[in-house]
């Protein structure tokens, strides 16, 4: 039992540390990174997709 109020009690200070030392900034640019990174992926997404279409296509044939 001590162990889980130990554990809730850190992660409470864990919490306060980072937003008060500007976790929010940061998940900004984090958030913004992980937005450029899904675009890429989108157009690898749609890339991929075409191949293999071409490819179902051209076995249904």
């Amino acid at each position: 039992m001590k162990k889980f109020i130990l554990g809730i009690f850190i992660g409470v200070l864990l919490i306060i540390l980072f937003t008060y030392l500007g976790g929010g900034t940061a998940l900004k640019i984090v958030g913004k990174k992980t937005i450029e990174v899904g675009e890429r992926v989108e157009v690898y997404e749609k890339a991929l997709k075409d191949v293999t279409d071409g490819l179902l296509k051209e076995k249904g044939k």
